[in-house]
C-alpha cells in the first residue's frame, strides 16, 4: 500500500473525498493547522540535514537552556 499525498481545492474537498472512499482508498483529510509553519519546518530540514544537537534525556535539554 502506498501514501499519498495530494492538495484539493477547499470547495471540491468533499467531491473528491467521496470519490476516493467510493474507490476503496482511505481518506485522512489534514486541516491547515497540521501543516508546519515555516520556523517549524526550517528546524526540521535543519535536524534532516544532520544539524543540531542531540540530547540523551530532557533534563539535559533543559540544562542547556
Amino acid at each position: 500500500m502506498q501514501t499519498l499525498e495530494i492538495q484539493v481545492p477547499d470547495n471540491k474537498t468533499r467531491l473528491v473525498t467521496d470519490l476516493l472512499k467510493e474507490l476503496g482508498v482511505s481518506v485522512k483529510v489534514k486541516s491547515k493547522t497540521d501543516i508546519p509553519n515555516a520556523d517549524t519546518k526550517a528546524a526540521m530540514d535543519e535536524l534532516k540535514a544532520g544539524k543540531g544537537t542531540k540530547f540523551n534525556s530532557v533534563e539535559e535539554l533543559f540544562n542547556s537552556i
